[in-house]
């Protein structure tokens, strides 16, 4: 949605999709059967049902590509420099993108880390998936990545720092090895190197060392760094800030984890003048110590990738990086996550290199993390599972299927805890944001409604709201968010029964994690 600045490398016309042909002898031109809000009723050269995408099945002698797919929770697009921040936060990323595929405008589906992963895993809206609320598990009727990967028979393991993605909340469902590590919650003490993704690192690196099986592998792994309250350690923590801004944002980081504990609680504007700080010089700092994180995880990222390569796994891999949510530093009155659907809240990266040549692409059309999984089959050609509400993203657009392919993209955030974080919808489409409220975030009010348009104002086109000017595009998109939203519902998975048990140590990671805070600080 915010303007792009492209990549170098990219060529701004070209005259083929270079990844849609995973195989063109491979996929149809038919859609795949996803959910998708149309804008009008279908006339008679749409097609009114879509059908499933249909593979050749890989011959005996055809061995199918390992897959690695490398989760950053918090991970904000707008804080690499593709996407036009000054600072180099990324440089293996970068580089990924001198040889991958990159989606430019691609939307968590939340902006709380649950429910944007379990929209990942099953390529279901969480309206659909139900996995919402911390505490809760994914019902097991979703059909999980994991799942569809390993009855096509891979060997599939998840490596994660983040303690409800995992056994606590169902996201295991499909994969043969699980591995929890400790990771930077609060009140956790401060980490060594050892103790962030380098350790996510070593734990993949020993399992694959330690397999027999020749079947390939799918590996999930789930960074926390971007988490840690006080930044990680040096001298990748202290790159983008001085030693004594460093040592103050840490102090005034503490009294705030006191104010709200838990690292993912929302913070506001308000407690930081209760505690007399200067607010735009502690969300200055905490950006810095953001980006000092993020550089730290984009070196192991490059670390693992190395590492994978000198073991030939990465030439015979599709390997892609993306995000859970983003994170806010005050720009629009709230420090944390999960109390707006503005930008930073909730656009995220999404960068795919695969086996052979690089083959560099860049797509600026909407996109949200629901067509992770149909794209990431699609690569390693797997069938997608019937039901599935995303879109592959390789599939080159053509007249049957560009209602789908050329579609908004959508986002919802609901409480995940007891804070009052707000309840709204959102629909990013043709350079404009349409975005409904039914309950503002932790008592500020606002507009019911906001229409944001990009290039009407300069600097955060998300400033100014053009609702009351433009009534046929909010009609427009207010028709299309609710038929979304209706279509979400009517596929919301059938909860467990009876429900499962809740694991003994949930209530005390939730509070840890500031899930069970009331309103009042």
């Amino acid at each position: 949605m915010a303007s792009r600045a492209p990549l170098a490398i990219l060529v701004g016309f070209m005259l083929a999709f270079p990844w849609a042909g995973i195989g063109a002898a491979q996929v149809t031109d038919a859609p795949s059967s996803q959910l998708r809000p149309t804008p009008s009723p279908p006339t008679q050269s749409q097609p009114t049902r879509s059908e499933p995408i249909q593979f050749q099945a890989p011959s005996g002698k055809t061995k199918r590509s390992h897959l690695f797919l490398y989760l950053i929770d918090g991970l904000r697009a707008v804080e690499i420099p593709v996407y036009g921040y000054p600072e180099m936060t990324m440089p293996a990323l970068s580089d990924m993108m001198e040889q991958g595929l990159t989606l430019t405008s691609q939307y968590a589906s939340s902006p709380w880390t649950l429910s944007s992963v379990a929209s990942a895993f099953t390529s279901l809206y969480p309206a659909s998936h139900g996995l919402q609320k911390a505490g809760e598990r994914l019902p097991a009727a979703a059909v999980t990545l994991a799942e569809t990967l390993k009855n096509a028979g891979y060997d599939t393991a998840l490596f994660t720092t983040h303690p409800l993605v995992g056994a606590l909340s169902g996201l295991e469902q499909g994969f043969d090895h699980l591995e929890e590590i400790q990771g930077p919650y609060f009140p956790a003490p401060h980490r060594s190197a050892e103790e962030t993704s380098a350790k996510l690192n070593r734990r993949i690196l020993e399992w694959l060392g330690k397999r027999t099986s020749t079947s390939p592998v799918f590996v999930t792994a789930v960074s926390s760094d971007l988490l840690e309250p006080f930044g990680v350690p040096g001298p990748a923590g202290s790159r983008f800030i001085d030693a004594a801004e460093l040592a103050w944002y840490r102090g005034i980081r503490k009294k705030l984890l006191a104010v709200r504990p838990g690292p993912l609680s929302p913070a506001t504007g308000e407690d930081l003048k209760q505690l007399k700080v200067d607010a735009s010089r502690f969300a200055l700092a905490a950006r810095r110590v953001y980006d000092g994180a993020i550089f730290h995880n984009d070196s192991q990222i490059r670390s693992l990738r190395n590492a994978l390569s000198e073991r030939g796994l990465l030439q015979e891999s599709v390997f892609a990086v993306t995000s859970t949510r983003g994170e806010e530093f005050l720009e629009h009155g709230f420090f944390g996550h999960g109390a707006s659907l503005y930008d930073p809240a909730v656009l995220i990266p999404l960068v795919i290199t695969r086996t052979g040549p690089p083959s560099p692409y860049q797509i600026g059309k909407m996109s949200d993390n629901v067509d992770l999984m149909p794209t990431l089959l699609t690569l390693v050609q797997v069938p997608i599972p019937e039901g599935v509400q995303g879109v592959d993203r390789t599939m080159e657009p053509r007249r049957v299927n560009r209602r789908f392919y050329e579609r908004p993209g959508f986002s919802a955030a609901r409480p995940a805890g007891q804070l009052s974080t707000g309840v709204m919808d959102m629909i990013a489409e043709d350079g404009s944001k349409f975005i409904a409220y039914e309950e503002f975030p932790m008592g500020i009010q606002g507009p019911e409604v906001q229409l944001l348009l990009q290039g009407m104002v300069p600097g955060d086109w998300e400033v100014k709201n053009f609702a009351g000017g433009r009534p046929d595009l909010m009609l427009s998109r207010r028709e299309s968010l609710e038929e979304w939203k209706q279509q979400c519902a009517s596929q919301r998975l059938a909860p467990d029964s009876p429900t499962p048990k809740p694991d003994p140590r949930l209530k005390e990671i939730l509070r840890a994690l500031g899930y069970l805070q009331g309103s009042q600080p």
